[in-house]
């Protein structure tokens, strides 16, 4: 049922998302029923069989009876690296199982039938950094592997790679892999874009690698030494836009700015559509940062730039391509609550997500309808958002944590307004999930 008096529409991000107690007793927003996932273990959600007993299936449990892991196997904490969805009903997800000895194992969640069964595979790698597919069978990873620790905390690693699959994950081949420095602190949130059966792109550090015959990668040339990519969208294989930093100029190498490129041949040559800088006088602009870029079609699409120094993120909109820009709005709350993303399901209709970050506002979905002038906060999608996904038909998808540090993935149907639980894998051991 949809809670009017629970959103207010507003144009801020941080003021939306005050309010509290947006968590059952069980720890997940709006919970009904959920269905946790494990290797060769699947089931079917139904929602009457879920109004007459809103319980969440320990997994622990259902491994157990099926023999699928031991106590000595079990892990200590799980946790959702990366989720991608194809259509409303095809995704994979990659979650993170660690085990109390401290070893980690990815695992690749696959559903096609819109979370009502799921199949698990072994994935290679310490760290998901991407995911992205380009039908039910075939998709590409990024991982890093050999973790680095500082007093005993993950800071980075020291080799990435980029895994292919062309039977839904059951067998992987790596197509590119480096050995380096990977701090864990540059880590995006989905490092991996497809946008067809033979062309992909992932952000590996400061570089951008594309690979147009689904078997090779190589480095794109942007033509300008100092931008860092942080961002890329396509509409298509051939049409795409990158958003990243660069200084202003060659002589101010502390300042940045934020630049939209735009290729029309697949990433071989780049043009600059678009530099913005500060909008505060009293902006530290080497702080600023492209936080989110993202193209519903060849012709709209969406900047969200974020300056920490004064916690404000500002919506610019193209409905050309990139020709020109336009600001939308200038008085989004960036950080705390930290935006982590945004997904717009067309021109009018999209979705920032946000963490509490260094808190104490909450995070969570705020809801625009009208290309982003205003937004609503929406409180049972979760307080704690890392992903969101969000379709022309209304459906869609967001995953976020618990006060008690769980992981889920939750659903809507009708644009966000109403939200089911439908994946929460298990994090502590002895822990019951109902």
């Amino acid at each position: 049922m949809k809670k009017a008096s629970s959103k207010r529409t507003l144009p801020l991000l941080g003021a939306g998302i005050l309010a509290a107690g947006i968590l059952t007793a069980a720890g997940l927003p709006g919970e009904e029923a959920a269905y946790t996932g494990s290797p060769a273990v699947s089931a079917a959600y139904s929602p009457a069989a879920a109004a007459t007993q809103p319980v969440v299936p320990d997994s622990r449990a259902a491994e157990a009876k099926a023999g699928i892991r031991t106590d000595k196997q079990e892990a200590a904490f799980v946790q959702l690296q990366q989720v991608r969805f194809l259509t409303a009903t095809t995704g994979w997800m990659i979650r993170s199982d660690s085990a109390p000895s401290g070893k980690q194992t990815l695992r690749l969640v696959v559903t096609q039938d819109g979370m009502r069964s799921l199949t698990e595979h072994k994935l290679p790698g310490d760290y998901a950094a991407g995911i992205g597919l380009s039908d039910a069978q075939t998709g590409w990873v990024l991982v890093y592997e050999a973790p680095r620790k500082t007093s005993g905390t993950v800071s980075g690693y020291s080799r990435a790679r980029l895994l292919h699959t062309r039977d839904g994950g059951k067998t992987w081949k790596t197509q590119w892999s480096k050995t380096g420095s990977y701090p864990a602190s540059s880590q995006r949130e989905n490092a991996v874009t497809v946008v067809g059966p033979r062309s992909a792109y992932a952000i590996i550090g400061p570089d951008l690698l594309v690979t147009r015959d689904g078997r090779s990668w190589s480095k794109a040339a942007f033509g300008r030494q100092d931008f860092v990519p942080t961002q890329v969208s396509f509409a298509n294989a051939r049409n795409g836009w990158a958003a990243g930093t660069m200084p202003p100029h060659e002589d101010d190498s502390d300042a940045r700015v934020v630049s939209v490129l735009h290729t029309s041949d697949g990433g071989r040559i780049w043009s600059k559509q678009l530099t913005v800088g500060p909008t505060n006088e009293n902006s530290d602009s080497s702080q600023l940062r492209s936080a989110a870029l993202d193209f519903v079609d060849a012709k709209t699409g969406f900047l969200l730039t974020d300056d920490p120094s004064t916690m404000t993120g500002v919506l610019y909109r193209t409905t050309n391509g990139g020709a020109s820009w336009r600001m939308v709005n200038g008085g989004l709350r960036s950080h705390r609550p930290l935006i982590t993303g945004m997904d717009f399901a067309d021109g009018q209709a999209g979705w920032l997500y946000a963490s509490p970050g260094a808190g104490p506002v909450e995070g969570g979905l705020m809801i625009t309808r009208d290309g982003g002038k205003t937004f609503a906060h929406e409180p049972d999608a979760g307080y704690d958002l890392s992903f969101a996904q969000y379709f022309k038909s209304g459906s869609g998808y967001a995953a976020g944590r618990t006060f008690e540090g769980e992981d889920y993935l939750t659903r809507t149907r009708d644009g966000g307004e109403t939200w089911t639980p439908v994946y929460r894998p298990y994090s502590v051991p002895g822990r019951s999930a109902e």
